[in-house]
């Protein structure tokens, strides 16, 4: 399948807005770094709406995705209740911040502020699982969204404690990007591995070609998958996904955690947060490319 950048995007920025929220409704709970509540919570807001603005731009007819707001089951529509749940908790987190003297909300609030981003970036993987697309229907889609959302939203709000000085809740957020970051890793070896066994899944065509395309050759899915170790896709997987994506993000989390100084915890922690926007970005990018359907070879 081509690279669909508007929903590359959209699931990178509902991740992003999620982890965001996630790690300050976790810090709140903790009654730690009030100060970041408000920077956090822009930050979260505005992350939602460009993905938000991100996934029309995949529709020809932008207009016609309100047909597919009928449908309870409809990925879409899921999405965008979670989207709606989302901009209420920011709303309530912020309303209960402002009511506050001393800046903190209840903590039900704080429970809030993690339970629906989790539900939130569950339910966008959930969405692209489906029995065409065995790349994509195994539930290590969830798993490495749901980690991805937890390293990039931890770096984010890294990036904000060492602007704004927080140096009390230094340790908390790079232990959550460290521990993250491990888990994406994880995530995308497993993930990575779960594609290449998928080739099973698929038919044994023989000589059979597709009619739509009779002069391209017969896809033979376990070609398209084993590039991601040692082909096309190698330099992508190897140097973007596990290098940008995971291990660089865990080393500056876990250097950041033991440096005092603001200024060289901003330095690492945008380090690992450029790094994971760009291997996360390849990962995505490389599940499109082995997005094979079982249509064209069943």
């Amino acid at each position: 399948m081509e690279l669909q950048w508007p929903l590359i995007l959209f699931t990178f920025f509902v991740c992003l807005s999620s982890g965001i929220l996630f790690v300050q409704g976790l810090l709140s709970f903790l009654g730690k770094a009030r100060e970041l509540q408000l920077a956090s919570l822009v930050a979260s807001a505005a992350s939602l709406a460009v993905g938000g603005v991100a996934v029309f731009m995949h529709l020809e007819h932008w207009e016609r995705i309100f047909n597919g707001f009928g449908h309870i089951t409809s990925g879409i529509t899921q999405e965008l209740i979670g989207v709606v749940l989302m901009g209420v908790v920011i709303v309530l987190f912020f309303l209960m911040m402002r009511r506050s003297e001393d800046g903190s909300v209840p903590a039900g609030v704080s429970v809030a502020a993690m339970v629906v981003p989790a539900l939130m970036v569950f339910v966008t993987g959930h969405s692209y699982n489906m029995p065409a697309l065995p790349s994509w229907n195994t539930p290590m889609l969830e798993v490495f969204y749901l980690a991805n959302a937890a390293c990039l939203g931890a770096l984010s709000v890294l990036i904000i404690a060492a602007v704004k000085k927080a140096s009390a809740a230094f340790g908390t957020l790079s232990q959550v990007a460290f521990i993250a970051a491990l888990a994406q890793l994880a995530a995308v070896a497993i993930y990575a591995a779960v594609i290449a066994n998928s080739a099973g899944s698929y038919a044994q065509p023989g000589m059979y070609f597709d009619p739509t395309l009779p002069d391209v050759a017969v896809t033979v899915p376990s070609a398209v998958f084993f590039q991601m170790f040692t082909g096309d896709m190698a330099l992508a997987f190897w140097g973007g996904s596990i290098l940008l994506g995971c291990c660089i993000p865990a080393v500056a989390a876990f250097l950041a955690k033991r440096a005092a100084e603001s200024g060289r915890v901003l330095s690492l922690a945008g380090i690992g947060l450029a790094s994971v926007v760009v291997g996360t970005l390849c990962w995505r990018g490389i599940l499109y490319v082995v997005a094979l359907s079982v249509f064209a070879i069943f």
